[in-house]
């Protein structure tokens, strides 16, 4: 390549930044101000500012090449629009500690003239406003001085440099006028071409999708702009809004033949991050379960040893069991109903208590994906005759929630602790503490380790006071109480060397054993194990079934003695036509086949 066309070819790749230079700095400074702000995209700053870069390098390219009206247009479009949701997301920040999310735009779609009038005239008059106008005035003030005279004091410079008596001196006006900035569009290609077409990839798919389930996926962190947290938030909504749709079309074509309420009064309670191997319960060799231990060995609580959960997310963990859908047939969770509907169909009254699905905008995309359709207008008022308005801290006052219900002569309880979720020192009262870092005999820990061990015992040992509260609570009742976690959790066991959970699209079977087994366990009160006996008899047969707890439905509905076509008895843990099922997790991974394979020494021979 001769010396002409090499220059030709650096004039070309610097033309964006010579024409549009200004522009393409000034959303580069706007992105990184916002994100800096609202925490996002934490530690990888750097990392979205080069990947913003090459967005901005290539819109700066297209406007090269648009005519000067259309280009004038766009850029003033852009730079409104930058600016404005720059303001808005970074005054969200300081006054509600919220950013672009689908709760929050789901909430502003909901509000009405005169609540939008109020809470605007409550944000002029706030601090937070004008902390964040000042912060974006001085960037406006500084783009503008830069438009108006920076690329005439460039010029300026670069030729007074060119013309100065010193030649190093002219050798540097003629470098920063034709090679500093096809360099610095050199370099941040070079770098951020490829992760660019990566992370773009992403945004692709999760523009494509048409489920939740698969939306959820996609990593929220590469949304590292305003308006592509807008853009994520805009298509979540949208795609969770078919979803519920799809799911009100069904439920309201549902049929209830008959109800015998052979269990006038049914209890499920639903845990959180439960590893059941830290469990006393399941042999586990601290006393982390001393009330439901004690049940079990009076026989009163019976204890299920071989049940799993599809999912480790606590949100398609909800979709799964409360719909009738389960996940080895065909379809998605929208193509069944949720059983609460049938129950209030059926003559029960629901109640519904969290302490986690709470309707607030400060909710991340998990909670949304988890809740949305539960916190739908229409499908709260088909499956809940109750839901509680506030949520209580510590959870052994759970039941402290349930505060205004009227129960009916059946009823369904619905309960939904926070039990161990990260972080877990926060899952228990501080005078709670029973273990410490010296009770955890694993000297493969390291004392930070020991200690986070130690908090998760902690927070199951409360964990099982509390469920054994909300069971006295039922103790004069004609109940049946039924206890399960959505999913499991990492506690540094085996040789997995975290705590929390792990998203590997294919599970280990080391995964299966801690994130993916839960304990599940039934309580009868004495009214009840006297008045159903029979009933009492086909829990304890049921014990060692296995299960997975997307069918729930079926055993709630043969319990109560519901008759309906959407009523599988082959599904239900308790009938006598109970079949077992394909054990399916993360949608195509089969539990039992890859235990299996985990456990034949022929396997474990090759893998030596």
């Amino acid at each position: 390549m001769t010396r002409k066309s090499f220059e030709r070819l650096f004039t070309w790749i610097s033309l964006p930044l010579v024409r549009h230079g200004v522009f393409l700095a000034a959303m580069v400074v706007l992105a990184i101000t916002t994100s800096a702000i609202v925490g996002r995209p934490n530690s990888r700053q750097g990392f979205f500012a080069v990947q913003f870069f090459v967005d901005m390098y290539a819109f700066c390219l297209l406007l090269c090449l648009l005519p000067p009206r259309l280009r004038s247009v766009l850029k003033c479009a852009l730079y409104v629009g930058a600016y404005v949701l720059a303001v808005v997301e970074t005054f969200l920040f300081y006054r509600f500690n919220l950013y672009f999310s689908p709760t929050m735009l789901n909430l502003l779609l909901e509000t009405n003239p005169n609540e939008a009038g109020e809470f605007l005239m409550g944000c002029v008059k706030s601090v937070e406003l004008w902390r964040t106008l000042s912060i974006y005035a001085l960037i406006l003030l500084g783009n503008v001085f830069l438009a108006r005279y920076g690329y005439t004091t460039w010029k300026g410079v670069c030729r007074a440099l060119r013309v100065h008596r010193h030649w190093w001196m002219q050798r540097l006006g003629f470098a920063l006028r034709f090679y500093l900035m096809p360099t610095a569009a050199l370099g941040g290609l070079t770098v951020g071409l490829v992760p660019w077409v990566g992370e773009k990839g992403k945004m692709v798919n999760f523009l494509r999708n048409e489920h939740t389930r698969d939306a959820e996926r996609v990593p929220v962190h590469i949304f590292y702009t305003p308006f592509y947290r807008l853009l994520h938030a805009a298509h979540f909504l949208h795609i969770a809004r078919v979803e519920t749709e799809h799911l009100m079309e069904r439920m309201s074509a549902l049929r209830v033949d008959s109800c015998a309420a052979t269990c006038p009064n049914l209890v499920v309670i639903v845990g959180e991050s439960y590893n059941k191997h830290h469990a006393a319960l399941y042999g586990y060799d601290l006393p982390t379960t001393p009330h439901l231990s004690r049940l079990a060995r009076r026989g009163t609580l019976q204890v299920f040893t071989d049940v799993v959960t599809p999912w480790n997310v606590t949100s398609q963990c909800f979709k799964s069991f409360l719909s009738t859908h389960s996940v080895d047939q065909p379809g998605t969770w929208a193509d069944g109903v949720l059983f609460p509907t049938l129950f209030r169909r059926a003559g029960y009254k629901v109640a519904f208590a969290t302490n986690q699905f709470y309707h607030s905008a400060a909710q991340g995309v998990i909670d949304f994906n988890g809740s949305f359709f539960l916190n739908d207008v229409r499908m709260d008022s088909l499956c809940f005759d109750f839901r509680n308005r506030f949520r209580c801290h510590p959870e052994g006052q759970f039941t402290s929630l349930l505060r205004g219900y009227t129960p009916g002569e059946r009823n369904l309880y619905l309960l939904h602790l926070y039990g161990q979720h990260m972080e877990y020192a926060q899952r228990y009262p501080k005078d709670w503490k029973f273990f410490s870092a010296a009770d955890i005999k694993r000297p493969d820990l390291s004392e930070r380790e020991r200690a986070i061990v130690a908090d998760y015992d902690n927070a199951t040992r409360y964990n099982d006071e509390v469920v054994a509260r909300i069971m006295a609570h039922f103790r004069r009742e004609d109940a049946l109480v039924i206890y399960f976690s959505d999913h499991g959790e990492e506690v540094y066991d085996g040789d997995i060397g975290i705590y929390g959970r792990n998203h590997m699209p294919v599970p280990t079977a080391q995964v299966l054993r801690g994130e993916y087994e839960i304990p599940f366990m039934m309580w009868g009160s004495p009214r009840f194990r006297k008045r159903h006996p029979e009933v009492w008899a086909r829990i304890k047969a049921a014990r060692h079934r296995p299960f997975s707890h997307d069918d729930l439905p079926h055993l709630l509905m043969g319990l109560a003695g519901i008759a309906t076509p959407l009523y599988a008895p082959q599904r239900d843990l308790l009938s006598p036509h109970f079949r077992p099922q394909r054990r399916l997790v993360k949608n195509d991974v089969d539990y039992d086949r890859v235990m299996q394979r985990a456990a034949s020494p022929a396997v474990g021979t090759r893998q030596r």
